[in-house]
């Protein structure tokens, strides 16, 4: 009996991606941009980290449960994916659904330790997490929608310390947003052949034509207006500078990589570095 249940737990966390966590930290890095963009007190802020942390694996989770279970019937027709629990029946729906309700109780039980204008924020992105995997049915975009998702955290850790809001922070999440969508983008020209046979969309398949132009443009987007956000919210125009110059140069370092055929999972994975990375750059950039 104990063997059985901890490999229904094993699965369970397969099922959720736990044991792949570079969706998670994906997500997270973004609360930390938002956190940190605009420091006001430096109490208790590593615990809110924390929370943000443990907010992003299981809401991550969640959202990789939903996902698995709307494209269960994708899944099974695809080489990547046809070893996941709910194709392999080694978890069923209803199982799927109970662990999608326990990470979204914990995801709850942690947006609480927050101020109201959190709380209130947060549930605003909820029903999008939902409707994420039905996009790439009826639009070439889901990356796209991915990027304004998995980039909402920059709005809430500004909230977390911050009252109101202010125009500078929309610079820094639309950076997030083309950032996430660039290297989604990439990570999807994996499943292109796949896509093609089930009819599905993504903005890889749109840009199959002229990737290197369209991931190069998409690039430059998020480094402007990760340059905006610098200048603007930070008194130290150098210092400002030389962090929009790493940014750009570790974009290229992933645009080339991506034009010279190196692995499409190393690069999207790299972005789990570049991420805390601009997290040290923020916080350079209060204190310098």
């Amino acid at each position: 009996m104990f063997k059985k249940i901890k490999g229904k737990c094993k699965n369970l966390l397969i099922l959720g991606r736990y044991n792949n966590p570079a969706g998670a930290f994906l997500l997270m890095w973004p609360c930390y941009w938002g956190a940190l963009a605009n420091i006001r007190e430096l109490e208790n802020i590593f615990l809110y980290l924390l929370y943000f942390s443990f907010g992003a694996f299981v809401m991550r989770g969640a959202g990789c449960c939903i996902n698995d279970i709307l494209d269960r019937n994708f899944d099974k027709e695809v080489d990547r994916t046809r070893n996941r629990p709910l194709v392999t029946g080694v978890i069923n729906i209803k199982e799927a659904v109970f662990f999608i309700f326990f990470q979204l109780i914990i995801g709850l039980l942690i947006v609480l330790q927050f101020e109201t204008r959190v709380i209130v924020v947060s549930f605003l992105i909820i029903p999008f997490i939902f409707a994420y995997p039905l996009f790439k049915r009826i639009s070439f975009f889901p990356q796209l929608i991915l990027g304004l998702v998995f980039n909402w955290g920059i709005i809430i850790g500004y909230l977390y310390q911050n009252s109101g809001f202010n125009f500078n922070i929309f610079y820094l999440y639309l950076a997030g947003v083309f950032l996430t969508t660039a290297y989604d983008t990439i990570y999807g020209f994996q499943d292109i052949k796949d896509d093609k046979k089930l009819g599905l969309k993504s903005l890889a398949l749109l840009l199959e034509k002229k990737p290197s132009y369209y991931i190069l443009l998409i690039y430059l987007l998020s480094f402007l207006f990760f340059l905006i956000f610098f200048v603007i919210s930070y008194s130290n125009i150098f210092v400002s500078l030389i962090c929009s110059i790493i940014v750009l140069t570790s974009f290229l370092l992933q645009y080339y990589a991506f034009i010279k055929g190196f692995s499409l999972i190393k690069i999207f994975k790299s972005n789990t570095i570049l991420g805390g990375l601009i997290s040290l750059l923020i916080v350079l950039q209060n204190y310098l």
